[in-house]
């Protein structure tokens, strides 16, 4: 990892490997009300403001996206990353949404959009850039940002409250696949994966092929697609190589701006020490990335 991050000249440290600490200063406004759904379920989100640079500022925001594999996980599972983008000036969405066995397949993203959604209707009350809605995602989250970013006005795959669209400024890809169907019949932890999607979707491919489909953000690529950064392990034991080769040689054929970065020997949620060589080298090419679309 030291030498893939010198040959991407990017600044890594042994000491915060072993030694890190990151303090949580940012109180977050927590179970924020971003709608109800048809079930009657109120979506809530967490809000971790941006630190005060200047009054008069409008901040650009983050949307997060927990992971779990679509069945699991919640909000406020990463406040190291909601805290770490606080530092840097963007105010964090951190969304809850809702999962089996309470929710359709297409309940998950719509409850992205909605999120989305909410976020625009409500930048002046949070002080938000609304040229300036990232999405940043992790594993089942990273696979629902681009989808729901990717699809946006698509009708098959509708918001799930009456919110407007929002172009998405950019987004955040932490080893999410972009193939569902090809995830479900290639990865190496194939019990998992194939339980949690068959939770998820209702079945096999061979079941809802059309259903694997629709879920799949390759579908949706186009020229107009956000810039996407793409971080992933060569060691992932859950999602493949060739999730993000086959979604890089996508986004560059469409000549959509994209980043993609392969890490050697990490495996998934590589993220989740602070202070990690692997984090580190994230949260740099992450901070490049948003720098280079939030100006």
């Amino acid at each position: 990892m030291l030498s893939y991050a010198k040959s991407e000249n990017t600044s890594v440290s042994l000491s915060s490997h072993f030694f890190n600490k990151q303090d949580i200063s940012t109180e977050p406004m927590q179970n924020i009300v971003y709608g109800k759904a048809t079930d009657g379920v109120e979506l809530k989100l967490d809000v971790w403001p941006a630190k005060e640079n200047s009054k008069n500022t409008l901040k650009p925001a983050i949307v997060l996206v927990h992971g779990g594999g679509w069945v699991s996980g919640d909000k406020g599972e990463v406040p190291h990353w909601n805290q770490w983008l606080n530092d840097l000036g963007y105010t964090v969405f951190d969304v809850r949404y809702r999962m089996p066995p309470h929710a359709g397949w297409k309940d998950e993203v719509g409850d992205i959009k909605s999120a989305l959604g909410w976020v625009l209707e409500n930048a002046d009350t949070y002080k938000i850039n609304p040229q300036k809605i990232n999405l940043m995602g992790q594993s089942a989250g990273g696979n629902l940002a681009m989808l729901a970013a990717y699809s946006m006005g698509n009708t098959q795959l509708p918001p799930s409250t009456n919110v407007p669209e929002v172009h998405v400024n950019s987004v955040i890809n932490l080893y999410g696949p972009a193939d569902m169907t090809l995830l479900y019949k290639n990865s190496t932890s194939i019990d998992y994966v194939q339980g949690v999607m068959e939770q998820y979707i209702g079945d096999s491919p061979s079941q809802f092929s059309d259903r694997y489909k629709i879920l799949s953000p390759i579908n949706y690529i186009q020229g107009n697609t956000p810039p996407t950064i793409t971080l992933l392990g060569t060691g992932d034991r859950i999602v493949p190589v060739e999730q993000g080769e086959i979604l890089d040689k996508e986004l560059a054929v469409k000549g959509v701006d994209h980043e993609f970065y392969l890490l050697p020997k990490v495996d998934h949620a590589f993220d989740i020490n602070p202070g990690s060589l692997s984090t580190q080298f994230a949260r740099e090419k992450v901070t490049a990335f948003l720098q280079r679309y939030n100006k």
